[in-house]
């Protein structure tokens, strides 16, 4: 395994030598953490692979066999886990916080100015590593088994225990990525005669996986709720109860900001300074969980984030959206 990657490195290197012209502490630190990632990659090397056979044929496992074990018993437990996928998990996170310092040094050493968005971009690709692996790691489950995108979401989440990568990972970053900006850059509004959906549908910003994405998916209440989530930042709880306010209230139309602060939230503009990749992953994993727990109870409200509908839309060969849940309006 790569410890850096030859973009990580030409930035680390940088950003190393104008620490050490400054005579600032801080580049030790960085050295040393360089080191220990090192150590660690190497770590990663040994760790046997979750796809080979051990015992040199006494037994029939293979990647195929391995999704297939996945699947049928889901990965609720880490001592289910392979060593190098814990290992390689940490190893990611990581090099997520080596990156994550200089993001801070950046902003309050001024040599290092030049080197910001250099910093923050590699920044922001582990993070939607991460991403990716916790997607695929919460599709794989028994209950979809005969899903054929199951079985393809199970060998992407080996691959990226084996190479902390995968093949839909560019695809799926950048079109995350391209969907979070439209959604700051529109002003979407509950009440309006055109719905959420038919909003996006019209929006010339879209990229065009986005629009094949909602066309497919324009008949799914689920992806539908999914993606209010997504473009509000609420809850669909809270996206239904704002609805009942509006009601009582006599309101027929209420933008972003206006309904976060009906709901008692702070306005998205005061809100603590945050980077958008960031800003992102935070919401998708509270998105997630609550995701997570309708599911386990049975309550109303989308059962998968928008990001795992689009994964599920990018692993399966013809594109099908789940219409598997109903809705109560």
């Amino acid at each position: 395994m790569i410890t850096f990657t030859q973009q990580e490195r030409i930035v680390l290197n940088t950003c190393k030598q104008i620490l050490e012209l400054k005579h600032s502490k801080f580049a030790q630190i960085v050295s040393d953490q360089i080191a220990d990632l090192e150590q660690l990659a190497s770590i990663v090397d040994r760790a046997p692979s979750p796809s080979v056979d051990l015992f040199e044929g006494s037994s029939e496992r293979s990647a195929d066999t391995l999704a297939q074990k996945l699947c049928a018993h889901g990965l609720d437990h880490i001592i289910n886990l392979p060593s190098k996928a814990v290992l390689g998990h940490g190893f990611t996170v990581m090099k997520l916080h080596l990156f994550g310092l200089l993001v801070k040094l950046a902003k309050t050493e001024d040599a290092l100015e030049t080197m910001k968005s250099d910093v923050q971009k590699e920044y922001n690709d582990l993070l939607f590593t991460l991403m990716a692996e916790d997607l695929y790691t919460s599709l794989v489950s028994n209950q979809d088994i005969d899903e054929l995108w199951v079985q393809e979401a199970a060998h992407e989440l080996i691959t990226m225990w084996d190479h902390r990568t995968s093949g839909y990972l560019e695809t799926f970053a950048l079109a995350i990525r391209e969907l979070w900006h439209v959604r700051h850059a529109i002003v979407p509004v509950l009440g309006t005669l055109l719905g959420t959906m038919e909003i996006m549908r019209l929006n010339a910003m879209l990229p065009p996986v986005w629009l094949d994405f909602i066309s497919n998916a324009i008949d799914s209440q689920a992806v539908i709720c999914a993606l209010e989530e997504f473009i509000f930042d609420l809850r669909y709880e809270e996206l239904q109860l704002l609805r009942q306010k509006m009601t009582e209230d006599h309101i027929t139309i209420i933008d972003r900001n206006t309904a976060r602060l009906m709901l008692g939230k702070r306005d998205e503009d005061t809100a603590d300074e945050m980077s958008p990749a960031l800003d992102l992953y935070m919401s998708f994993m509270d998105r997630q969980q609550k995701a997570k727990q309708r599911a386990i109870t049975d309550s109303e409200g989308p059962k998968r984030s928008l990001e795992e509908y689009f994964v599920i839309y990018l692993l399966s060969s013809d594109h099908h959206i789940p219409k598997d849940i109903t809705f109560i309006s």
